[in-house]
């Protein structure tokens, strides 16, 4: 038997998850490329090198495979708040880590940033809800940051929550910024934006403010 018959499951998974990524990376390309409403199943599977049947049973339609672009994404930002958490950082530290690897994605990654950025409130049945979930998670992440730092003193006193959907506001309105500029000034907005946002946002978090040295 070869090593994807179902005497070895675990390898037909990872068969699977392999095609199910082959099919989100393509259709990250189309989207990028065409937008969301324009681009059509059988678009991503000639992408993708797949039959357009083959999509559909991993898949049961675009807004399903947009949907699961966003989770992968919001699933590695949030799992490397976590990671950060577990580790003996300061809270600029964490902030400032947060921010370079979001907008390295963004300049690395650029067809999948503009999809990121461009189809976020995509008004779909079914699609709101889920993302909503995706950003209350990260939120939930990020709020759990900003407590630490009050109970530990370096944090002014506020309502973390409050705060911690203010920066993700900040940081899309920014990201949303650089990605719809002139393609010559891109990479220096998001090379610039770390720095320039982990200041402003630490500058508005630490005890004492701007007052405090």
């Amino acid at each position: 038997m070869n090593e994807y018959s179902f005497s070895n499951p675990e390898a037909r998974m990872r068969q699977e998850a392999s095609k199910a990524e082959l099919i989100r990376q393509a259709a990250v390309r189309v989207f990028s490329r065409k937008g969301f409403y324009k681009a059509r199943a059988e678009e991503i599977a000639q992408e993708a090198g797949v039959a357009v049947g083959t999509i559909y049973n991993y898949f049961a339609n675009k807004e399903e495979i947009l949907l699961s672009i966003f989770q992968t994404e919001f699933e590695e930002r949030i799992k490397l708040f976590r990671e950060l958490l577990e580790r003996n950082l300061s809270l600029p530290e964490i902030i400032q880590r947060i921010l370079e690897a979001h907008f390295a994605l963004l300049k690395q990654r650029g067809g999948l940033a503009r999809v990121l950025v461009r189809e976020r409130f995509n008004p779909g049945p079914g699609f709101e809800e889920q993302s909503i979930e995706l950003y209350r998670e990260m939120t939930g992440q990020l709020e759990k940051i900003i407590s630490i730092g009050i109970k530990q003193g370096v944090v002014r006193p506020c309502h973390p929550r409050i705060v911690a959907n203010a920066l993700i506001g900040v940081v899309e309105s920014i990201s949303v910024c650089a990605m719809t500029s002139p393609e010559e000034e891109i990479d220096g907005l998001l090379q610039e934006a770390p720095h320039e946002l982990a200041e402003l946002i630490w500058n508005g978090l630490k005890k004492g403010g701007n007052d405090d040295k």
